[in-house]
């Protein structure tokens, strides 16, 4: 995979990305195509379009589809709690021809029958950034072979790790959860618990879902204060809530940033950065997202082409973001909202993120 990027970098692609994200729901009949001129298409549904990371992966596919001059079907639910849309998605992309299917599951448990619907019309299923319940036991292979994503409990752990000691070890935590029905969120809550047991001076005092919506966040969070008089960090389980949390902490006269409340997030998106930019959120964790929609579909390739691939693809885990380092990872993060949030079709894809891609992939694990 390493070699296809390098050939890529040096030949630098030219052409468009013929995609945009829009935010459609289930009565959106197969979302928007890049054909490339090709006999081959993947699908790739992500969760929601009004949440950076999902660009940041559908970019990603979208890289990897131009490199390998096959088609690309990006679509997605209105919000990450519609399970039953996701499984309407999926017979879509099956109804519109794609050769396989990736998907970001909106719930670990209520997927079977889309990965069974793929399974009986005999093309791959790959799963991304949130894992699938296995119901199928020792023939779960045959039905879903394979997840690209990362570590959570890793990256949060590393994350707490860095926002306690920015405490100096001492302090009142709050932890915002995500949807607690997907397995991204409990990895997730489990590293910032695994955390603040290894700190004697952390106290965890309120841990409540947000939905891994900014709205919610905020609501939930203006609750917690109001029962809540003392609180040093609020880490959450993903970007949007973390933005969502300096909202609420501010417009109750709370200090936020690192003279404040120290409030982090997961994601490492545009949303992240500007905040953390402007001296609200103190940290983000990037996770290597733009790198699961990359290999989820260069393993689909291999996988409509009758070829072994490896059943966990993980990236790296310790990719913390402050203002020290800010300016490595805004480029990034630009050039995706640039094509994911204006609607632009991009021309080229930039030498910076190339070399960002290739950085990314010399930490990719496989198990």
């Amino acid at each position: 995979m390493k070699k296809h990027l390098k050939v890529l970098v040096c030949g630098a692609l030219v052409g468009a990305l013929t995609l945009s994200m829009v935010g459609c729901g289930t009565a959106n009949e197969g979302g928007d195509t890049a054909d490339n001129g090709s006999d081959i298409s993947v699908g790739i549904i992500v969760k929601t379009a009004t949440n950076a990371h999902f660009h940041d992966i559908a970019y990603g596919a979208c890289v990897a589809a131009k490199e390998l001059g096959i088609g690309i079907k990006v679509d997605n639910t209105t919000s990450e709690v519609d399970t039953e849309g996701q499984i309407t998605l999926c017979e879509n992309m099956i109804s519109a021809g794609c050769d396989a299917v990736i998907l970001t599951p909106n719930d670990s448990d209520g997927m079977s029958s889309a990965v069974e619907a793929c399974h009986s019309a005999g093309i791959p299923f790959v799963t991304a950034d949130t894992q699938i319940t296995n119901i199928w036991g020792d023939e779960k292979n045959a039905y879903i072979p394979n997840f690209i994503g990362a570590h959570n409990e890793d990256i949060t752990y590393n994350l707490a790790c860095n926002v306690f000691d920015a405490l100096g070890g001492e302090g009142n935590v709050v932890i915002l959860r995500g949807i607690d029905a997907t397995s991204s969120s409990n990895e997730r809550t489990s590293g910032f618990e695994k955390a603040i047991k290894e700190y004697p001076g952390i106290t965890l005092i309120e841990s409540q879902s947000a939905n891994y919506s900014q709205d919610d966040a905020v609501n939930t969070m203006a609750d917690i204060i109001q029962a809540n008089d003392d609180i040093d960090a609020v880490l959450c389980c993903n970007d949007m809530m973390a933005v969502g949390a300096c909202s609420a902490l501010m417009e109750n006269n709370i200090e936020v940033g690192k003279d404040g409340v120290l409030v982090a997030g997961v994601d490492g998106n545009i949303i992240a950065l500007e905040s953390i930019e402007r001296g609200e959120m103190y940290a983000t964790a990037y996770d290597w997202a733009i790198l699961w929609g990359y290999l989820s579909v260069m393993q689909a390739y291999d996988l409509i082409q009758g070829k072994e691939v490896p059943e966990f693809t993980m990236t790296q885990t310790d990719c913390v973001i402050t203002l020290d380092n800010l300016d490595e990872y805004m480029p990034h993060s630009t050039e995706v909202q640039e094509w994911g949030f204006s609607g632009k079709i991009p021309e080229e894809v930039s030498d910076y993120m190339y070399q960002f891609i290739e950085m990314g992939l010399e930490g990719v694990t496989e198990e």
